[in-house]
């Protein structure tokens, strides 16, 4: 089953629960993926995260109950409003005009997406000061990290900061590899701006870590890994279009892994950032099977 039928899966079941609660554990469940991969996956392939997208759906079903006239309190409490108040403003948000002035008038819900093979979102406006490498594959070996991460409106600043000092205040070799990747945060949370980073130190299994960092274990695999030359000349665009054309790769060169592999499920994707030269570059790993 590929990315795409997994990704599906979703979709119809978010359809078919539009007045239930719905999690991202959930959703990546029946994708068949780690909460991790899901998080990604969903956002390149549809466009906007999960909990935006769910959002942008319940809205669009609670228009039509708007327009059938039925009590805007009932209306807020079956599409997982806490009060009607949060209901119309999130309403007006995404409409423009309170519910009160779509009161008798016609409207069509629009069709969930129908998603077709390697359909990624589109990205344009990338300058030209980065470049992407071939793809390679790659086995990382196993090795144990100490783990940290924020929730923030700079996640990455803010978690690579505190490891930093950690390590310092340790002694740990400040040339040890480091990775991070995106991790999702809840609907609340990114209605406030925040982000989800999580950063990872490579150390010794037997290192001592303190509150705030877990030593976490990662296991052997192989990577399809695609380098990125300065990626932060425009980041919230250069990485996502890294990612897109590794996904792509990996999808028309036959290594796209059937998400409903046991082993596959807590595989991480992870960006590693390097300097060389005076040159700052992010490879990017994509797990295969």
């Amino acid at each position: 089953m590929s990315y795409v039928e997994c990704l599906q899966k979703t979709i119809d079941y978010i359809e078919d629960n539009i007045k239930e609660p719905i999690t991202i554990e959930v959703c990546a469940d029946v994708a068949g993926f780690s909460k991790y991969h899901f998080y990604r996956l969903f956002t390149l392939f549809v466009g906007v995260p999960l909990m935006e997208y769910v959002r942008k759906r319940r809205l669009a079903y609670a228009m039509q109950e708007v327009n059938k006239g039925r009590r805007i309190i009932d209306i807020a409490i079956d599409f997982e409003y806490s009060s009607e108040r949060s209901f119309g403003r999130a309403f007006q948000k995404e409409f423009g005009k309170t519910p009160g002035k779509f009161r008798n008038k016609n409207y069509a819900i629009p069709q969930k997406p129908v998603l077709e093979k390697n359909e990624l979102i589109i990205l344009g406006g990338l300058n030209m000061e980065y470049s992407f490498s071939d793809v390679r594959i790659a086995e990382l070996d196993t090795m144990y990290v100490a783990s940290s991460y924020a929730i923030s409106n700079n996640p990455e600043d803010d978690v690579i900061t505190f490891m930093t000092k950690w390590m310092k205040n340790n002694n740990i070799d400040l040339r040890s590899r480091q990775f991070g990747f995106d991790i999702p945060v809840s609907e609340d949370q990114r209605q406030k701006g925040l982000r989800g980073y999580e950063y990872w130190i490579k150390v010794n299994e037997d290192t001592d870590v303190c509150e705030g960092i877990k030593l976490k274990k990662i296991d052997k695999w192989n990577y399809a890994v695609l380098r990125i030359t300065n990626p932060f000349s425009n980041p919230f665009q250069v990485i996502p279009a890294g990612w897109n054309k590794l996904i792509q790769w990996v999808s028309s060169n036959g290594y796209e892994p059937d998400c409903r592999s046991e082993c596959y499920r807590d595989k991480y994707w992870l960006e590693e950032k390097l300097e060389e030269n005076g040159i700052t570059y992010m490879d990017i790993y994509f797990p295969i099977i």
